[in-house]
């Protein structure tokens, strides 16, 4: 699954590795083990008018040790009648609300063997993108259309039939849809047959899937055309809302290229017949795509393209995304975690593979240099109060779903792409392939992977490295001290806060690199220095591949820093994100960012100037409403207008794709800083595009657009609303909406508040205008939420709300909030905390940065400002 983290989108002594052993058994809230399902035969007939749905489904089963009950998931559903093979009584039910479970209960034990469980039976069809769910939009013609789609991950197929909803439980689907005359129904596997019912009606039934976990089932019904090619013995097709196919086209030409490469570098075929792309209309704030087996899900904007609107940016993401939801085709679906702690197995290794694979195609767009954003974003939340390893406790649904995260996603496939760098690409993947091999249709746990990887790399230890970056929080911090004409490394654990003093050791694998010539490589840890044997001016974590902070003694820093322009991209974006959170940390003096962003050239890779942008824009965040933010804003803008002159408003003839990224982050920045002639040349653009729509296009409008919403005034602001409630296009629609709320005026943003809820807008844009509004206004749009808490809940999948308010909390600038977290976590399921408990560590954080490091910022401004 694709997830979408908000906040990553922003932003001793010798010890043995604390191990954070996973949740036990008897501690999760799991079904019994003494039936086994082998097939469901399910059969629903949706009402798409009255959001209901009928259902029937057959189970196959074994009862494997003797028993009187047979106990399943079941989530709001209606069962009506229960009958099992050989039996004339009818079972009773007994339900469990909490552990969402029904047991179908017997006047005497049943011998083990093989039965027949059938269920009759009801269910909604929700609003929120979970279970089976609806999504509304208008057709080309102006009609209204609807279509139904399922999302089952984490525990959501217990909402559309009674069945053992556990990842470590795998059985054969057959689904059949009752499907209303003019619509198609797409499923994981192909059509099978189609009965004519009446009213123009057909029963469809599909194939019977392979073995899998039931998250992996998949269903959708509705207006839809197929685009399709076949590829490798493959059927691959694109599914979209009737005349969007040719939007579907640059997401077909992805899949085609990547599925070959994948049959590859895994060395196992696609198992299935077929391989679909579903697009469907909305947005979830939690996901983009799902991996179900042979019919990945989509939402538009991850996977449509349009040339009037889509930007560089668009098509970087919609590749990547695809080749993320293909991947798991083998690393998640064909091989699936045991049980929810080690999702990571199926995650961090998507999103490294994403970018292994996307970076094969398009070598141009520097992808390892782009994954370095999010990393950052997981050193952040995974050096403070807040933090838990890549693989913990996971006791039930609710913590499930809070593990989809941006420890699991980028912290995971950090610690992936670091073990490959350690034990070389090719052993790598000889280990990958022999695991996938050994554990094809069947569950594994985090040290088969290792086991293979161990067997391929004799002598790494990847296991015991391994466990000690995933079964354990935290960041190491590599010191780096001059020793002669080499380098010093000693570690020790980077502690944000108080709550990270607690000592711990990771056997961390280091490369140096001198300017001069020169390179060494080995392995660090806590008590175990090295000397790497490389002269100064060197650079520590050269290339970028290990998971770790370094902090460089001023000897080292003075040497290395004026270098900057000789560096590497890898190498500059490595110095500047660990001087801003050293910084910030107080392991170094602020001072170190500051003279890098004041020294950064103008001609640098357009990564570089884009995080460059990012950084700036983060700092000036944390002096919101403080008067030292002019000063600031003065400074930054000195940074950025250069920039902006060689980049330009327009992008020119052979410039390199990035570069339309890089514009577009200092153009909005500076818009963002008040820089008023970037202000007045949008807004004359604007006013250009109202009357001639054309005008504007792609990354051009996205950006003309997004400066002058932050800067809007009443009229501008009301202009830009009717543009969006106008707008023909979903994906279009939804991003003005955003824009609306991310005004800088606080009385617009009420506004936009009030329009989420107004009815005017759709049940998948409501929650994405009120995080939109916490960009600027974190407790504004926290306290709106909250006060109308149970209609915003309604708009959301049950199992993440709470980390939707957490998140419109996270950035907030003042101690209040704090208590009003308080209040809001004793609300919630105790194994979701964790999520109110990430955001309270964010502000503490934040506001330790304000009190303590501002001030030093402030002088270091007032002699170097310029």
């Amino acid at each position: 699954m694709k997830f979408l983290a908000a906040a990553a989108a922003l932003f001793l002594a010798a010890a043995s590795p604390v191990s954070a052993a996973t949740a036990k058994p008897d501690t999760r809230v799991v079904l019994p083990t003494d039936v086994r399902p082998d097939r469901y035969e399910i059969r629903v007939a949706p009402d798409p008018d009255r959001l209901t749905f009928d259902g029937h489904v057959k189970v196959e089963l074994t009862v494997v040790r003797p028993t009187d009950r047979i106990v399943l998931n079941a989530q709001d559903l209606t069962l009506e009648k229960a009958s099992l093979s050989g039996l004339a009584a009818a079972p009773r039910i007994e339900w469990n609300a909490e552990e969402q479970t029904a047991a179908f209960v017997f006047p005497q034990r049943l011998a083990p063997g093989r039965y027949t469980l059938d269920i009759d039976y009801k269910g909604r069809i929700f609003q929120s993108p979970a279970a089976l769910f609806y999504l509304d939009y208008s057709a080309p013609d102006g009609g209204k259309r609807r279509g139904l789609y399922t999302q089952f991950q984490n525990s959501d197929a217990r909402r559309f039939a009674p069945m053992w909803d556990e990842p470590g439980v795998r059985s054969v689907f057959s689904l059949t849809v009752d499907t209303p005359p003019g619509q198609m129904s797409v499923s994981n596997m192909p059509v099978a047959s189609e009965t004519p019912l009446e009213g123009g009606k057909r029963r469809v039934r599909f194939a019977d899937s392979p073995k899998m976990s039931s998250y992996l089932l998949f269903m959708a019904m509705g207006d839809f055309e197929r685009i399709s090619q076949r590829v490798a013995g493959v059927d691959v097709g694109v599914v979209v809302r009737r005349g969007d196919t040719e939007k579907a086209r640059y997401a077909l030409d992805a899949t085609v290229k990547l599925l070959p490469y994948f049959n590859d570098w895994f060395d196992t075929p696609y198992p299935l017949p077929k391989l679909d792309l579903i697009a469907g209309p909305g947005r979830s704030q939690f996901f983009a795509a799902m991996e179900n087996w042979g019919a990945i899900f989509y939402f538009d904007y991850a996977i449509l393209l349009d040339p009037k609107l889509s930007t560089e940016t668009d098509r970087q993401y919609v590749f990547t995304t695809v080749a993320h939801e293909v991947s798991h085709q083998w690393f998640g679906n064909l091989v699936t975690m045991a049980w929810w702690d080690d999702l990571w197995l199926n995650e961090s290794f998507a999103s490294w593979m994403e970018n292994k694979a996307s970076d094969h195609f398009h070598p141009e767009w520097n992808l390892w240099l782009s994954t370095q954003a999010g990393q950052q974003g997981a050193m952040r939340l995974d050096s403070r109060a807040g933090t838990h390893p890549v693989i913990t406790d996971i006791p039930d649904v609710f913590a499930a779903a809070n593990a989809f995260d941006t420890i699991t996603y980028q912290k995971g496939q950090a610690v992936v792409r670091m073990l490959e760098s350690y034990v070389g690409e090719d052993a790598f993947r000889t280990g990958v392939r022999a695991y996938i091999r050994k554990h094809a249709y069947g569950n594994t746990v985090s040290d088969d992977l290792w086991a293979a990887l161990d067997a391929a790399a004799p002598g790494k230890d990847v296991t015991g490295m391994a466990h000690d970056f995933l079964r354990q929080p935290g960041v190491p911090l590599i010191r780096a001290a001059p020793a002669g004409n080499g380098v010093r490394l000693s570690q020790e654990r980077m502690a944000a806060d108080p709550s990270q003093s607690a000592p711990q050791t990771w056997r961390t694998p280091v490369v140096v690199k001198g300017l001069a010539g020169g390179a060494w490589s080995g392995v660090v840890s806590a008590g175990r220095p090295q000397t790497a044997p490389v002269a100064a001016p060197a650079v520590v974590n050269a290339g970028q591949t290990g998971y770790f902070r370094t902090a460089y003694a001023p000897a080292l820093w003075s040497k290395l820093a004026p270098q900057f322009g000789r560096l590497a991209p890898a190498d500059q974006l490595g110095l500047l994100y660990d001087s801003r959170t050293l910084g910030e940390a107080g392991y170094a003096p602020m001072s170190d960012f500051l003279a890098l962003a004041r020294n950064t050239p103008a001609d640098a890779d357009p990564l570089v100037l884009d995080t460059l942008a990012t950084q700036l824009s983060a700092v000036d965040a944390l002096y919101s409403g403080r008067p030292g933010q002019a000063r600031f804003r003065t400074f930054a803008r000195a940074r950025l207008v250069p920039i902006l002159g060689r980049l330009g408003w327009d992008p020119k003839p052979g410039e390199p794709d990035n570069a339309a990224i890089a514009r577009r982050t200092v153009l909005t920045t500076l818009g963002d800083f008040e820089d008023p002639m970037v202000i007045a040349e949008a807004r004359r653009r604007f006013d250009r595009w109202l009357v001639e729509p054309e005008s504007l296009q792609g990354a051009g409008r996205r950006t003309v657009l997004s400066i002058v919403a932050a800067n809007a005034d009443e009229a501008t602001w009301e202009a830009l609303r009717r543009q969006a409630l106008a707008s023909k296009d979903v994906t279009d629609r939804s991003r003005l909406l955003a824009l609306l709320a991310g005004s800088d005026d606080p009385k617009l943003a009420d506004r936009a508040l009030a329009l989420a809820l107004s009815g005017d807008v759709s049940p998948s844009e409501a929650p994405t205008i009120i995080a939109a509004v916490a960009g600027n206004f974190p407790d504004k749009a926290y306290d709106f939420a909250i006060a109308n808490r149970a209609r915003v809940d309604e708009l959301l999948e049950p199992t993440s709300r709470t980390s939707y308010y957490a998140e419109l909390a996270q950035a907030s600038r003042e101690p209040a909030m704090l208590e009003k977290l308080g209040r809001f976590k004793a609300t919630v399921p105790a194994s979701a905390r964790g999520e109110v408990e990430k955001a309270e560590g964010a502000i503490r954080y934040r506001l330790d940065v304000i009190s303590r490091r501002l001030p030093e910022t402030d002088g270091w401004l007032a002699s170097n400002g310029r």
